[in-house]
């Protein structure tokens, strides 16, 4: 049987820290996240693979049930693809060593004030010690930058080879691990070893050359029309318009926490070019709800503060030969399908709401898009 198996290694670190937990809080290597959002990036490629006219949630559904397996309650069925990593011990951030008094506060346009950008990004997990200038970590809860492991995949050979071998790609360009993850928080680097070979990065940094459209072409090939995207309510592709894909970066860096602190200043334009108009509990759905849901302070009352409805644009620092780069990138799909239900009783509503949606996602790629309003550059 392991003669019919591919076995790949690959070394992963984190750029920057993540909050990534075992069952006692503390910071801890753990497979299945890894697992997860492998998952994660292989539905997009096993998505995207497909003519449109096979495409089905059950199709993939099952496909991925026959890969990763399924839990007891459905019918148990092993996992085909198994991971390990080596030596997941050690490697946390003490609370001591977070201390970022370097970087100056970013200021919050809609409470006025300003606000450390560390304390912006990683609310609910960092603390600001407004006397000692510095933040703090909740709790022993993160684990460290460039303190790499060594993660090994199996899998049956054969298809599912170049469909791994493709969301392991854009799990190294896009993805991240742990606690506020989208917001560049765990950002993870993956390089491929093999034997007798310095670790190989995933992809070519030529991604990142705006005018090198071709070094993205694998990009393209699990993208869509963003307006499209917005038929389904689950992260299936990578947005694009009639410009290109819609993906962005910060110009390099010399540290990656001034990466984040870029990012901060960029979530927080985007975000406050839609206010409200009222505190909640609100009985009208504002163009705020749209970007991310719950928004503190601003509850919709037909939703209520325990809804949950994740943030399309997802961060991402890389570690480049000259320094440090954030990526942004649009993952469109349509607001959850309970939260629509309640938020639309009549057809005419339930367009005006995929108008709405049109239009906060139009709004915030002009964002991106303005050279003079944020200092990103688009990656068609």
């Amino acid at each position: 049987m392991r003669r019919n198996l591919c076995q790949r290694t690959y070394k992963v670190s984190f750029v920057t820290p993540a909050f990534l937990r075992g069952a006692d809080q503390s910071a801890q290597w753990r497979v299945p996240p890894f697992k997860a959002l492998l998952r994660k990036w292989w539905r997009i490629v096993w998505w995207n693979e497909q003519p449109k006219s096979s495409r089905s949630v059950e199709a993939l559904r099952n496909q991925e049930n026959a890969w990763f397996g399924t839990s007891a309650d459905k019918g148990t069925g092993a996992s085909r693809l198994r991971l390990r990593i080596h030596d997941w011990r050690g490697g946390k951030l003490p609370r001591g060593e977070f201390n970022q008094t370097q970087l100056p506060p970013v200021r919050d346009l809609e409470v006025q004030k300003r606000v450390r950008a560390f304390l912006y990004l990683g609310n609910g997990l960092i603390n600001w010690n407004k006397y000692s200038g510095s933040a703090q970590l909740q709790r022993e809860s993160a684990l460290r930058c460039d303190d790499s492991r060594e993660l090994k995949l199996f899998y049956p050979q054969g298809e599912m080879d170049r469909q791994i071998q493709r969301a392991m790609m854009l799990m190294a360009f896009c993805g991240c691990l742990g606690g506020r993850s989208r917001n560049g928080w765990g950002s993870l680097q993956i390089q491929l070893v093999s034997d007798h070979e310095a670790p190989q990065p995933l992809f070519d940094e030529a991604v990142l050359d705006e005018g090198n459209r071709d070094a993205r072409k694998w990009l393209h090939e699990v993208a869509v029309k963003w307006t499209d995207a917005l038929e389904l309510d689950w992260c299936h592709a990578v947005g694009c318009d009639d410009t290109g894909l819609l993906l962005w970066r910060t110009e390099p860096k010399k540290g990656w926490h001034q990466v984040m602190e870029e990012l901060a200043k960029i979530k927080i334009g985007f975000r406050t070019q839609f206010q409200f108009k009222a505190a909640g509990p609100l009985t009208k759905l504002y163009h705020r709800h749209i970007l991310a849901y719950p928004v503190t302070n601003h509850p919709f009352g037909k939703w209520g503060d325990k809804a949950r409805s994740a943030n399309q644009l997802l961060f991402k620092v890389l570690k480049v030969s000259d320094g440090y780069q954030g990526i942004i990138v649009h993952l469109p799909h349509a607001i959850p399908e309970p939260l629509r239900k309640k938020a639309v009783k009549q057809q005419a509503a339930a367009r005006e709401l995929k108008q709405m949606e049109q239009t906060v996602w139009s709004k915030v790629h002009a964002y991106l898009d303005s050279g003079s309003k944020v200092r990103v550059v688009r990656l068609p």
